[in-house]
């Protein structure tokens, strides 16, 4: 195969597959001028999914603020604010849902305390039943932003 062949080939499949150009960094749905890279797929039922987009918003210390977002089944937005150096730190969310980002009238404010999780985790943390950030978006941003 020559070289033209092999980068026609390339060409071809990352514009069949969008998954693969959007982890690299995409415009973000709601904030112009700001990029967000894929951090976590969340499976809705059996034919289903909506992608999670993210980017660092602030690191203090141990502190992360990450900026997510959602647009394809339902619409979300907010802020994830967690401790890398401490697992068991409170997790706090600023979610817009389907309002203007940073409009504190759309705004709607959710602490997760440790004793909370295994509740979130299973989908029966009531503050955030419904289409809202899962647990494993959360796994995921620290995966991601505590390195």
């Amino acid at each position: 195969m020559s070289v033209r062949s092999a980068l026609a080939a390339l060409a071809i499949l990352v514009a069949a597959s969008p998954a693969l150009a959007k982890d690299a960094g995409q415009p973000s749905e709601y904030r112009p001028g700001v990029a967000v890279e894929r951090l976590y797929t969340q499976q809705l039922d059996d034919v289903y999914y909506t992608t999670w987009f993210g980017r660092l918003e602030k690191s203090d210390g141990g502190w992360r603020d990450v900026y997510v977002e959602t647009a394809e089944k339902y619409v979300n937005k907010g802020l994830i604010s967690f401790n890398c150096s401490d697992p068991k730190a409170d997790i706090g969310l600023i979610l817009y849902d389907v309002g203007t980002y940073g409009d504190a009238a759309d705004r709607r404010v959710v602490r997760v305390r440790f004793a909370d999780r295994k509740a979130w985790a299973g989908e029966r943390f009531e503050p955030l039943y419904g289409e809202t950030p899962p647990y494993q978006l959360y796994l995921a941003a620290r995966q991601r932003f505590c390195k």
